[in-house]
């Protein structure tokens, strides 16, 4: 009898409703129970305000293994409102997990607890983003799939496209739609290539693989500029040749030529104090008789920098920039983790709005945590790079494929298109194989033309020739953090070194 008892007890607690902070949250404890396949289930907790005021939901930040959604705007006295958490996790067994949360008219945090035993995993857990609608997901293979095009620079949405979806079984078209987003009815799971043209735009080729929960796509275009050629200067070359003027006849002609150069390149220098590795380089070239009394201009010559202390855009192409960041437990120290954060802080720095980021994390599985950021959104970049933290076992090999092919869905064409793996360590996936990996490296930068580079950390000697080799294979560079000073200036330079215009 004590025994039941007691064990009523217990469940009287998880499920009632309990005060913190002036809101009543049901059920006290969110309990699981015994999970034979855990497949990231959602748990659901029902707040009231008892207060005697209205109040927010402070913004969480990044966590690795836990996925909270708050509801927005005001939550008003009286009114009760649903709050919903996923927890990800490798770990077999009985768990038990306080969730803060923070409001506006409270200091202290509330506290969401989870629980529950977990005896084995689905084979979808830590593959599928979780569904969180109070929906089903219907069962049928068959269900329509939506695609959106907009700008890869402004984000715009874009219409009047043409657009084919099509696999080795089947194909179809949708010619010059009217909106921004195209729906395709009975496409059944599986990998597909979609086709978008529209005119003053690039052609975009992409890969899509469509399953029960992805059915939402997004496809980025770059404009067509054409040649690169200035209508305004037709006699400046964005490369390092140098740059001739031929002299015209009439002297007086000369001299408005030669003031138009200098009045463009004045703004290189504005503010600026003028160093030698700042001066302008004019001289007369001897090397062809012909042009015997033609002026002279370097490429490299100019600054690195813009005013604004972005890269010069007349001296390095827009960047396409994936990063595969390590966040398992042994990058959790004081020369790991904290350096590349700095690291990768200074490299925002430098960026323009054509610039994109994308950050992918592994420890127990991969996930995208920022996709095709511009680079001039810092503090949204920021944001993300702050909250990295380091927990739990290095599974990368999954990574490595998601971030080609995010790599590859925000190209840019004769940009420079890079994945940089950052890890202190082996991955210990059991689907591991250094071999197919350096395969993969290889075959992305001969037929995609996406380059890979690894950034080492620590002294691991069979991680970092693993890292050097991965390198090696992509085409890319090898760099190894020991201190902040390197943390400091060896990502800038590793962008500057594959971006900057031949």
């Amino acid at each position: 009898m004590l025994k039941i008892a007691g064990l009523l007890f217990v469940l009287s607690v998880s499920f009632a409703s309990i005060a913190q902070n002036g809101l009543a949250i049901s059920p006290a404890v969110f309990d699981f129970g015994t999970v034979a396949k855990w497949k990231n289930d959602t748990a659901r907790f029902l707040v009231k305000n008892t207060s005697s005021s209205k109040f927010r939901f402070l913004p969480i930040g990044y966590s690795e293994d836990l996925l909270v959604l708050l509801p927005k705007g005001e939550i008003q006295i009286g009114q009760s409102i649903e709050v919903k958490v996923v927890y990800y996790t490798q770990s077999r067994g009985n768990f038990r997990q306080s969730v803060p949360v923070y409001i506006t008219s409270v200091g202290e945090p509330i506290n969401l607890i989870l629980k529950g035993k977990i005896i084995d995993f689905h084979p979808d857990a830590m593959l599928n983003c979780p569904n969180l609608t109070d929906d089903k997901p219907k069962i049928s293979a068959e269900l329509p799939i939506e695609i959106q095009v907009v700008d890869a620079i402004s984000g715009k949405k874009l219409a009047g496209f043409n657009m084919l979806l099509r696999n080795s079984a089947e194909q179809q078209l949708i010619e010059t739609s009217s909106r921004d987003k195209v729906y395709f009815d009975r496409v059944k799971n599986g990998k597909y290539l979609v086709i978008v043209s529209l005119s003053g735009y690039l052609t975009k080729e992409e890969e899509i693989v469509v399953n029960r929960v992805s059915r939402k796509f997004l496809v980025k275009l770059w404009q067509d500029e054409g040649p690169a050629v200035s209508s305004e200067t037709p006699d400046v070359a964005i490369n390092d040749e140098p740059i001739v003027i031929e002299k015209k006849e009439n002297e007086e002609e000369e001299k408005r030529d030669l003031e138009k150069l200098r009045e463009k390149f004045n703004e290189q220098f504005k503010g600026k104090k003028i160093i030698e590795e700042d001066v302008l380089l004019v001289t007369k070239t001897e090397k062809d008789s012909l042009k015997e009394d033609s002026l002279l201009v370097k490429v490299s010559d100019l600054p690195d920098y813009s005013e604004n202390g972005t890269l010069n855009k007349i001296k390095f192409n827009s960047n396409n920039l994936v990063f595969l960041i390590d966040v398992s437990g042994s990058m959790d120290k004081p020369e790991k983790l904290p350096y590349l954060k700095k690291a990768v802080r200074d490299m925002v720095k430098v960026l323009r709005s054509d610039d994109l980021v994308t950050i992918i994390v592994y420890s127990g599985s991969a996930k995208v945590v920022l996709q095709g950021e511009p680079g001039s959104n810092k503090d949204e970049i920021y944001k993300v790079i702050n909250g990295l933290n380091a927990k739990g076992e290095s599974h990368g090999s999954e990574g490595m494929e998601m971030a080609y092919r995010n790599a590859k869905q925000n190209f840019i064409p004769g940009g420079n298109n890079q994945v940089i793996l950052v890890s202190d360590g082996l991955f210990n996936s059991a689907d591991f194989s250094p071999k197919k990996l350096f395969k993969l490296s290889k075959e992305k930068v001969e037929v995609e033309k996406i380059i890979t580079s690894a950034i080492g950390f620590g002294k691991d000697t069979e991680a970092m020739e693993f890292l050097k080799s991965l390198a090696l294979n992509g085409s890319g560079n090898f760099i190894q953090i020991l201190s902040e000073e390197d943390a400091s200036k060896v990502l800038v330079q590793e962008i500057m070194k594959n971006s900057r215009i031949r």
